[in-house]
């Protein structure tokens, strides 16, 4: 199955300790330091204003990157935006990659200003070309979201939720219970 732009997002651990306002900063820091590497970042934007919105945002050309509550919880989302199309399940790892890279720069962050759960994540398909939302892409997307999830979560309980809204990108959601952190499931994806 083909995808492109794809969206991945770690939920924080405890999203009611987390504030958004620190944030700003941090994210200008990594636009100084380019902290994300082969990515242009570009900006800053505060979308806290939006009630189950953006968030923070940092803009980057080929990407955005958000620390949003629009899908569930409070959570850091790296979303694609000018990638070709590829193979979903090189995509899930390429993005799972980024995600967890960037949520780990901010767990390492002198601040402190977030901890991640591992053990809960959120991806859609922004592209509906090659992913419209429904069943008939859940059948055929789920071989290659199994085989993530086997490299990521091996030998623990996976629970695989799609969205079946037909109105919202193609997505779903992984649950692992008892997942390691963040530089675990980075050294799983090589």
């Amino acid at each position: 199955m083909l995808a492109q732009q794809l969206s991945v997002k770690l939920f924080a651990r405890d999203p009611a300790a987390v504030d958004l306002a620190g944030f700003i900063p941090i994210f200008h820091r990594w636009i100084q330091e380019g902290r994300l590497p082969d990515r242009l970042l570009i900006d800053v934007a505060d979308y806290r204003h939006v009630p189950s919105g953006p968030g923070i945002m940092l803009i980057a050309h080929e990407a955005h990157y958000a620390l949003e509550s629009e899908h569930g919880p409070l959570g850091f989302q790296c979303a694609r935006k000018r990638d070709q199309p590829g193979e979903l399940e090189d995509k899930l790892v390429d993005g799972f990659r980024e995600a967890l890279a960037a949520c780990r720069h901010l767990e390492d962050d002198p601040a402190r200003p977030i901890q991640f759960r591992t053990d809960r994540a959120r991806v859609a398909v922004m592209s509906r070309r090659f992913a419209p939302a429904g069943e008939a892409t859940w059948a055929e997307a789920r071989p290659a979201v199994e085989a993530l999830a086997a490299r990521l979560y091996p030998g623990l309980d996976v629970r695989l939720q799609p969205d079946t809204d037909p109105r919202a990108p193609f997505s779903f959601e992984i649950e692992a219970p008892g997942a390691p952190g963040l530089a675990a499931l980075l050294d799983r994806l090589g």
